[in-house]
């Protein structure tokens, strides 16, 4: 997720493989590791949350902005089963 995050928020699709397979994609990587995963919040029938279905939601962002308080800049990714 690290990854996506990165290609993502530098403008290429992820959606498929079409973002990995950019020929940018490989210079972005590098900054993949500045990511850190802030919250994960899992589906829970009883308290009637579903993402998805019976999915993940993460929110993550870069080390500096967490640093930075810079929240506004965190990324989420939903995955649904």
């Amino acid at each position: 997720m690290q990854l996506e995050c990165q290609l993502v928020t530098n403008g290429l699709y992820c959606g498929d493989s079409q973002g990995y397979k950019n020929p940018r994609a490989e210079e972005l990587a590098k900054g993949a590791d500045e990511w850190r995963l802030l919250l994960q919040v899992d589906s829970d029938d009883r308290l009637n949350w579903m993402w998805g279905d019976a999915g993940r939601i993460y929110f993550w962002a870069r080390q500096e902005a967490i640093e930075a308080k810079r929240f506004d800049e965190a990324w989420a990714i939903l995955q649904g089963y």
